[in-house]
């Protein structure tokens, strides 16, 4: 079978081939190659995408090009095949499409790598030096089969949002009859977007994964829908809402995971507020406007532009040294350059943020990848200051 460093070699031949009768043949040789190859072609640094039909123009945008610019992809003369070659750095993973003669985004037909996002599916270039870090996988560690947890749906008639709202209680598998292991009160994580942290995140199943291979404690988790019409004024530093999560939300949830035998633990050290984009924004405020009831924060790409960077003014970063910061970024058109100033503006006030970026764009899939690493992180800031009394593997 022809590798894709032949098919390199052959594209660039029939690319610079001046005579016809030769690049017919290199054509041939190329669709008969192509049956058996996916797209993109990726070695090293370099991804050559490929898009091959009846067409006048083919063009490529993807989270490189902030999804806006639409780059022409060039036809190889006296052939129905256009090609696109980008240099990325090797760890990338990064989403893209193609735009056919001015027709609506499409993915490459000829990749199968995907990523379900908010609008649907977007291709994905995978470049050699990617590790998966999703734990979403496997569903047996050490011959045990995967336990999972249970979500039980809730709603609540919000007295301070004059509204109804959906919440999603996640309860863990109970592991501690058969290890011997006790856990007297159980970490609590709440998460924005709740609904597309289950479908489109599959946190509650990474928690899963991460539970039954042991690189963190069993934790209940609440899941926050919010009503999306109004999503950007609730999750902009809303007093309002702060006090709809932290007054109705949690005492709710609570109550029902109580009935249902798991007691929730009230250091803040052990209750982490999350989110991404405004999400992670949201977390960061009600984490340094309530430490009392979240002493850890998650934010995965947080949107610190809103306001024109109001979250960083003196007033909102007064509790700063009172919480602990578990902060991530992608590289590439996402919110790196103002999470890394939150970094700093931490630091400067005495936390230590636990800082990480990916080459990935601002999407779900990118959270997706950085969800587990977070978890563990939060785990570490709980071994560090709680007693020793649970014991799991350590996170790698």
């Amino acid at each position: 079978m022809t590798s894709p460093h032949d098919i390199e070699i052959l594209l660039h031949k029939l690319i610079t081939e001046k005579r016809l009768a030769k690049r017919m043949a290199l054509a041939r040789a190329l669709n008969v190659a192509m049956k058996h190859h996916s797209t993109p072609l990726v070695s090293g640094n370099k991804a050559i995408f490929l898009w091959e039909g009846a067409a006048k123009h083919a063009h490529i945008i993807g989270d490189w090009t902030h999804w806006r610019q639409q780059i022409p992809m060039k036809r190889i003369r006296c052939t129905s095949w256009f090609y696109h070659t980008e240099e990325f750095r090797t760890d990338a993973r990064l989403q893209y499409k193609f735009v056919i003669d001015g027709a609506g985004w499409e993915n490459d037909p000829r990749n199968p790598l995907a990523s379900e996002e908010g609008f649907g599916t977007n291709s994905e270039v995978i470049m050699p030096d990617y590790k998966d870090e999703s734990w979403l996988r496997p569903l047996h560690i050490d011959g045990k089969p995967l336990k999972h947890g249970e979500i039980v749906k809730l709603q609540i008639d919000s007295t301070a949002l004059k509204d109804k709202r959906d919440i999603m209680l996640y309860l863990p598998h109970e592991y501690s009859a058969a290890t011997g292991r006790l856990t007297p009160r159980y970490p609590l994580l709440v998460m924005h977007d709740g609904a597309e942290s289950l479908s489109l995140g599959k946190f509650h199943h990474i928690l899963d994964h991460l539970i039954h291979a042991e690189r963190i404690v069993p934790c209940v988790a609440v899941f926050i829908a919010p009503n999306l019409p109004k999503r950007n004024e609730e999750y902009t530093l809303n007093p309002a809402y702060l006090r709809f999560c932290t007054e109705e939300a949690l005492p709710k949830a609570l109550e029902e995971a109580s009935k249902r035998g798991y007691a929730v633990s009230e250091n803040p050290n052990e209750r982490c507020i999350g989110g991404a984009s405004l999400g992670g924004l949201l977390a960061t405020y009600m984490a340094l406007h309530a430490p009392e009831s979240f002493g850890v924060f998650f934010a995965q790409s947080p949107a610190y532009w809103w306001g024109k960077g109001i979250i960083f003014q003196a007033e909102n970063m007064t509790n700063a040294s009172s919480v602990q910061a578990i902060l991530q970024t992608g590289t590439v058109a996402d919110a790196h350059a103002l999470t890394v100033r939150m970094r700093d503006e931490l630091e400067k006030r005495g936390s230590k943020p636990l800082y990480r970026e990916y080459t990935q764009g601002h999407t779900w899939g990118n959270w997706r990848a950085g969800f587990a690493r977070g978890m563990m992180d939060w785990y570490d800031v709980q071994q560090q200051h709680t007693s020793p009394t649970k014991t799991v593997s350590p996170a790698s």
